[in-house]
């Protein structure tokens, strides 16, 4: 039994030798040179997007030893070779690889030390852009501009995707021409200094490809079909009520209503006990104001108020002669009224004067709009 177990033994080892000889021959041819050497490979590459070129970004860990960092694509048909110099622990190259054709590369980086040894690749995605992306690109769309004495406003529609900026081109009232950068998440523009009324807008749309790109691209300058009005809203944002007859302003909500912006808050003439007619109210507009025409808003299903009649001055004396009358009129339906101005005359302050009523002695007024030109 003892032979037996010994034989076994003896073919058992044998077999393993000739194994290991087969495995050795396996590598032999790979080593009988010696033991292969790697230069070190970079830790991260990117390629970032840009017109008929591409920006490549390495990061290499303590690459001291690393002479020259090679970039192939088409196959290897097309490289570079860029000589490089890192410094120890992590640090960072930018190559840019000019003279792309738009399409898609996909990039083999290889480095080279100082002792000839080559590294392992590393591969990655990269694209450009031309002629045929910028063909694709739409202008965002406006909604509607508008003028204040002030500013001019934009208001737009969403972005398409990939826009980032919209530029604005226009004439000053002063003249001159302004330029303004508009960012893809904002919806208004404001324009200051304010535009000239009556004038075309201009406006492009600027896109980036990719999330990151280094460059940007633009769509052709064009006229915004419709032109700033050639009147304007005065901005009533610093406006204020210098006097006024009488008010309820538990009802409606006072007479600082008139300039609040809110149609739903109106201006009710005094009740419980009744004021007799008729009611007025002065508002100071801050400086003197060339105006075009009024739009007075009386208050939402109510037909109180019958007649407006409209003074200016430089004088806010309720009393005194210096008023003029520039505009008047008569609700017939609905509660919108405007009253073109009959004179030029422009004054600091503003009087609305109700002489009358459909059911004396109340009047309610929600809002009054004032246009300049």
């Amino acid at each position: 039994m003892k032979i037996i177990n010994r034989l076994i033994l003896i073919i058992i080892s044998f077999v393993v030798l000739y194994s290991c000889e087969d495995f050795m021959d396996i590598h032999k041819k790979y080593i009988e040179d010696g033991e292969i050497i790697y230069s070190q490979k970079p830790d991260s590459v990117s390629f970032i997007a840009g017109k008929n070129r591409i920006l490549f970004r390495g990061w290499m860990y303590n690459g001291v030893n690393v002479k020259n960092l090679n970039i192939l694509w088409n196959n290897g048909s097309d490289s570079i070779s860029v000589p490089v110099s890192f410094n120890t622990g992590m640090d960072s190259i930018e190559i840019m690889i000019p003279d792309m054709p738009e399409k898609s590369y996909t990039f083999d980086i290889y480095s080279i030390d100082n002792f000839g040894h080559k590294s392992l690749k590393v591969t990655d995605f990269g694209s450009s852009y031309g002629d045929f992306y910028a063909s694709s690109l739409i202008d965002r769309r406006i909604k509607n501009v508008d003028l204040t004495d002030k500013s001019g406003i934009i208001e737009w529609f969403s972005a398409p995707e990939g826009l980032i900026y919209n530029e604005v081109r226009y004439e000053r009232s002063d003249g001159e021409f302004s330029v303004k950068r508009v960012p893809d998440s904002i919806f208004t523009t404001v324009l200051t200094p304010r535009p000239a009324s009556n004038t075309i807008l201009e406006y492009r749309s600027l896109y980036i490809p990719e999330r990151e790109s280094v460059d940007t691209f633009y769509t052709d300058w064009v006229d915004y079909i419709d032109p700033f009005p050639a009147t304007f809203l005065y901005d009533r944002s610093n406006w204020s009520i210098a006097d006024f007859s009488d008010d309820k302003p538990s009802d409606g909500g006072g007479v600082a209503t008139l300039i609040d912006g809110n149609l739903g808050t109106y201006w009710h003439s005094q009740w419980g006990p009744d004021i007799p007619l008729p009611h007025w109210a002065i508002i100071d507009m801050e400086s003197p104001k060339q105006i075009a025409y009024f739009d007075v808003y009386r208050r939402s299903g109510s037909t109180d108020t019958k007649t407006v009649q409209l003074f200016v001055s430089n004088n806010s004396d309720p009393d005194s002669e210096d008023w003029v009358e520039i505009g008047e009129g008569v609700y017939t339906s609905g509660n919108k009224l405007t009253i073109e101005a009959t004179t030029d005359f422009a004054g600091r302050y503003l009087k609305i004067y109700l002489p009358d009523s459909n059911r004396a002695p109340f009047t309610a007024v929600a809002e009054i709009y004032v246009y300049g030109m």
